[in-house]
């Protein structure tokens, strides 16, 4: 059978710099395809034409345009078309590759990723969108070819993690039940499906820093058991932490430094150094293999201490984002409900920059149930924890999540919200606590106090990402900062 798997264009955001990650979630899907003997071709729409600036829909996107699209569509003819749908931001462009592949005559359009698999009757309203995967798919599409294999109406019903419509056109939703437990079983990401040369020469690795361009995402771990309000992660990977034997992680590294000269790497997991021994196993293992790594996608800072901080340093980590998120103990724990003490904070992030490490923190403000002084304390409390830099974000309500269904409940969505527009550098949610423009003025001028004192204690890290962001874009530069520093 043929698969084609597409990552679309993304949306050009005025708070965002240019960006081509690849898409490791499309290549796992891949090599387990491959290796039970299926054609696989993946497409990232955004590194094959990274500079191309398009409009659809009134929106801007880059990338790949939707002519260009449909004709590698077209010459591929593939049976089956997966689009990868990892923001809101790229709904419409991924429901319209849907589209564009059934003019191409493609049998089944099937969609995944965090937001079909909070809203799959959002993207089967479209008649060309055939199969929504929830959640991680790597045995639910094995179990969906050997359906489709064995007759021309195939039988679904028994598909862990799908939503479909049946032959009387109703919706029928199987949810998500079974996680992978073992995850040494999935073969490495198939990486030699995509230009992996381009990801190095364009370098917009996940987190914006980064010691060499040879660097590259991966995935040691899978959910997680927190249940923080704003967070879609566990919807998609779900509660129970899995993750991946210290010895499969090494061989991966090992033959991305054998076959493709890496020298760095980032690990995308949520909670990488959830298992102490685990991690320090792992770190150990590092060592002789002289690669650079960082955790940009925000490290759960109650699962850290100075052991694993230390064994972190030794085997080559220089940078992680610290997943903080508020100031206030209160909002932490009864609006977020996220398991951190603050009390423990300012003590892990001095042991990260005593062992080397630059660190950052994400930082979230605005909840509905939030006021402005505890706001206030979110801004004070990161100065407190001697970071090299941090990010500011709005509130913002993910579909699926604990805020979006408190958002849709009491009717707190800002005037005109739309889905596919919102972005983490403005307000989506109303509160009797606040106005918009109060929360907003709070935000420009906390923040502007935060990065002035930031940049005059750690200059570099600002600088380096700065003059990153203005090799690749030097207009687009000039606006992030207009919008940081002026807001609207």
């Amino acid at each position: 059978m043929k698969f084609l798997f597409i990552n679309p264009p993304n949306r050009k955001l005025r708070n965002e710099v240019d960006k081509a990650v690849l898409p490791i979630g499309l290549a796992y899907l891949s090599s387990v395809l491959l290796q039970d003997n299926h054609e696989v071709k993946i497409i990232d729409s955004v590194i094959e034409d990274i500079t191309n600036y398009f409009s659809f829909r009134n929106k801007e996107y880059y990338g790949l345009g939707l002519e260009k699209l449909k004709d590698e569509i077209r010459k591929y003819n593939p049976d089956v078309v997966g689009v990868s749908c990892m923001f809101t931001s790229v709904t419409e462009i991924s429901i319209e590759i849907c589209r564009i592949s059934k003019e191409c005559k493609t049998k089944y359009t099937i969609i995944g990723g965090p937001t079909p698999s909070a809203l799959p009757g959002f993207f089967l309203s479209e008649s060309y969108v055939d199969i929504v995967f929830i959640g991680e798919s790597e045995k639910s599409i094995l179990d969906f070819v050997q359906a489709i294999e064995k007759k021309e109406n195939p039988d679904f019903t028994d598909i862990d993690g799908i939503v479909y419509k049946n032959s009387q056109g109703d919706i029928v939703s199987q949810p998500k039940n079974n996680f992978i437990a073992n995850l040494d079983e999935i073969p490495f990401p198939a990486r030699h499906l995509l230009p992996v040369e381009k990801y190095f020469k364009f370098s917009s690795p996940h987190g914006g820093v980064y010691k060499s361009k040879r660097n590259t995402p991966i995935t040691t771990s899978r959910g997680c058991p927190a249940k923080c309000c704003f967070c879609s992660s566990a919807n998609f990977w779900g509660n129970k932490y899995r993750y991946r034997s210290p010895e499969n992680v090494i061989k991966e590294l090992e033959i991305l430094k054998s076959e493709y000269k890496i020298k760095e790497f980032q690990i995308q997991d949520d909670n990488f150094t959830f298992n102490k021994k685990r991690t320090i196993e792992i770190c150990n293992g590092l060592k002789g293999l002289g690669l650079h790594w960082s955790m940009p996608n925000g490290v759960a800072v109650w699962a850290l201490d100075e052991d694993i901080i230390k064994a972190m340093s030794e085997s080559g980590c220089h940078y992680v984002i610290a997943a903080i998120e508020s100031g206030n103990q209160r909002v932490l724990k009864y609006v977020i409900k996220k398991p951190l003490n603050l009390d423990k904070v300012v003590d892990i992030c001095n042991y990260i920059t005593r062992h080397k490490i630059r660190l950052s923190g994400f930082f979230i403000v605005g909840f509905p149930d939030e006021t402005l002084e505890e706001i206030k304390d979110t801004f004070n409390f990161a100065l407190k924890c001697n970071l090299h830099i941090a990010g500011f974000n709005y509130a913002t309500p993910l579909p699926g999540t604990r805020l979006w269904e408190q958002a849709e409940k009491e009717n707190l969505f800002v005037s005109k919200f739309d889905m596919a527009n919102f972005t983490y550098d403005r307000p989506s949610l109303k509160s009797k606590n606040w106005t918009i423009q109060d929360l907003e003025s709070l935000y420009l001028s906390e923040s502007r106090k935060y990065y002035l004192r930031t940049f005059i204690k750690h200059p570099k890290v600002i600088l380096f990402r700065a003059m990153d962001a203005f090799k690749k874009n030097p207009v687009n530069l000039f606006k992030i900062i207009y919008y940081r520093m002026i807001g609207r």
